[in-house]
């Protein structure tokens, strides 16, 4: 695989105002949380987009789809995206 094939990837959490991105990994300590995010809609392939974060960056606010969903930093960061 060539290095213009790659594609960069990063947390949920990183994403700024406004950025597209696809799901590519939903991971969490927890079992539990995991299955929350899958259950939400939150599994690899979906695009999404992040609508707003609260003042203090905590949650984040994003659209997957016509759902819109508040997602705290924690669970973000085990959120895997690429920008699209």
């Amino acid at each position: 695989m060539n290095e213009s094939s790659k594609k960069s990837t990063q947390s949920l959490g990183q994403l700024l105002f406004n950025q597209k991105a696809r799901v590519t990994s939903v991971q969490s300590k927890s079992q539990e949380v995991q299955c929350r995010l899958l259950t939400l809609g939150l599994y690899p392939g979906v695009t999404i987009e992040v609508l707003r974060r609260a003042p203090m960056g905590d949650p984040l606010q994003v659209r997957s789809g016509t759902t819109l969903l508040s997602i705290r930093q924690h669970e973000a960061k085990g959120i895997e995206v690429e920008l699209i």
